[in-house]
């Protein structure tokens, strides 16, 4: 039969909450932890910003250091009791912040990839297409397109692709492959930061 839950009352009377059992203290102290380990795998840069207390930077620091099993986790558990002083929200927000940009950047890239490589093979009115579709604007000439080359987007676009694919063919080192993806990334990602409408799918073409 379960025990029944004792409560205690107050000097005026009033019945207090019950006192947090030892399995939820159990379960929070866990959580904090876990929270301790996912700070652990943050550069120190983005530590700081978190403005944690000294104490717990210096032991997250040297959790990230120890390579022993027992003695990381002993350390953690150190963390998870230093974590105790500190508001686990805000961090949890900022962690959550951190791993949505994460994220975000690593589809942006697949992205830019993808349009890249698209562009390396495509012909005819197909390669017209998907340089028309792409919302990119390039403000200088980047590298590996020469001076005196095209000043439109389109035709530096073209350009570059034309100059990759002739890197490709004579096995030479990718300058304008590297160029023409680092356009496609800012352009991408200027066009999404300005709120106008990506590219379409590759799919469509």
């Amino acid at each position: 039969m379960p025990r029944a839950q004792r409560y205690q009352w107050t000097a005026d009377g009033q019945e207090e909450a019950p006192r947090p059992s030892r399995s939820s203290k159990k379960r929070a102290s866990l959580a904090l932890q876990d929270l301790g380990a996912e700070l652990a795998r943050l550069p120190l840069g983005d530590m700081r910003t978190l403005n944690l207390p000294a104490d717990l930077v210096e032991a997250l620091e040297l959790y990230a250091r120890i390579r022993d099993h027992e003695g990381r986790r002993r350390q953690l558990q150190f963390i998870g009791r230093l974590m105790r002083d500190v508001d686990p929200e805000p961090v949890r927000v900022a962690l959550e912040a951190r791993q949505a940009r994460a994220t975000a950047d690593s589809a942006a890239l697949h992205r830019a990839e993808q349009w890249r490589d698209r562009l390396m093979t495509a012909e005819g009115a197909e390669l017209d297409a998907l340089l028309d579709a792409l919302p990119v604007g390039l403000d200088t000439a980047p590298e590996g397109v020469t001076a005196d080359a095209p000043a439109t987007t389109r035709e530096k676009l073209y350009a570059l692709t034309l100059e990759a694919r002739r890197e490709k063919a004579a096995g030479t080192a990718p300058h304008a492959a590297r160029a023409l993806f680092r356009a496609l990334r800012s352009g991408l990602a200027a066009a999404a930061a300005a709120g106008r409408e990506q590219a379409a799918d590759l799919e469509k073409f």
